[in-house]
């Protein structure tokens, strides 16, 4: 089912200025009722009504699928434990972007794993500076424009991790990530493209000549190996999921379209910037 919300944008925008929506943390899931969660979403979108442009209502084809009642990859889990028992400890990893609703295309670091969990205790996971996973410093959107900017501190999570390297169990910088753009099609863009003109210091094994079609949802999977299974994304989109920075500072320019476009030289929609800084 095609989504009925759409964002204020371009000619259609409820001001020719910039703004700003504030990052949500992460929150835990487990066990809730996919109305919760979509309540939980729609006080957030309407935190921003010079973003939206009539009423919000949850979009089937990205949340009907949700289980109720049945657990959700955790952040200790996805990022530290792995799959298994402990899969579903600790806030809902896709919490992140369903409770940042305007955060159309989200960069999704490959920071899976790499801690010695005979390291780690209950204490470190607890902690506000625990590094999970790049996390997005501001977002402001441009509505007159049709354009938004996400900006990620890699260098400071970077940093983060030198402080916690002796409980790492690999020294290396990971400086791959992927991108979720179900929030963007919730708002009705179906399609999108990464720009290699318009993005900067950004490589792909992908080559990005036409456009993809966003075909990510939430449902109850069994990635987790979590007995009975957890909410969680799918499918995987190798496209779009193995992207990576050479060198910072790095931009990554989506180009979004409702329908799917004659060419990627079609004008976007919207244009979602991503910079890790």
């Amino acid at each position: 089912m095609a989504s009925t919300n759409a964002l204020a944008a371009g000619d259609q925008a409820n001001t020719s200025g910039a703004v700003d929506v504030a990052i949500m943390p992460p929150a835990d899931f487990n066990f809730k009722r996919r109305l919760e969660i979509i309540n939980m979403r729609q006080i957030r979108v309407k935190q921003a009504p010079l973003l939206m442009r009539g009423e919000y209502n949850a979009t089937p084809f990205v949340f009907a699928k949700i289980e109720d009642g049945k657990p959700w990859w955790g952040m200790y889990g996805q990022f530290v434990f792995g799959e298994g028992e402990r899969s579903i400890e600790g806030p809902a990893e896709e919490s992140r972007f369903v409770l940042n609703p305007f955060l159309l295309v989200a960069a999704n670091s490959w920071t899976c794993k790499i801690w010695d969990v005979n390291k780690i205790s209950e204490e470190d996971l607890k902690r506000s500076d625990f590094p999970f996973c790049w996390t997005p410093r501001s977002l402001r959107f441009f509505p007159g424009d049709a354009k938004a900017l996400a900006v990620y501190d890699v260098t400071d999570y970077d940093a983060a991790l030198k402080r916690w390297q002796d409980k790492l169990a690999t020294s290396a910088i990971n400086r791959k990530f992927g991108l979720v753009a179900y929030n963007a099609k919730d708002f009705g863009f179906n399609f999108m493209h990464v720009s290699p003109t318009a993005s900067a210091n950004i490589s792909s094994e992908h080559k990005f000549r036409e456009p993809i079609e966003i075909e990510q949802y939430l449902h109850c999977g069994d990635s987790s190996n979590y007995p009975g299974g957890c909410n969680n994304m799918s499918p995987e989109v190798k496209a779009i999921d193995t992207l990576s920075y050479m060198r910072l500072p790095a931009r990554v320019a989506i180009c979004l379209w409702k329908q799917r476009p004659v060419s990627v030289a079609q004008r976007p929609d919207f244009t979602f910037f991503i910079e890790l800084r």
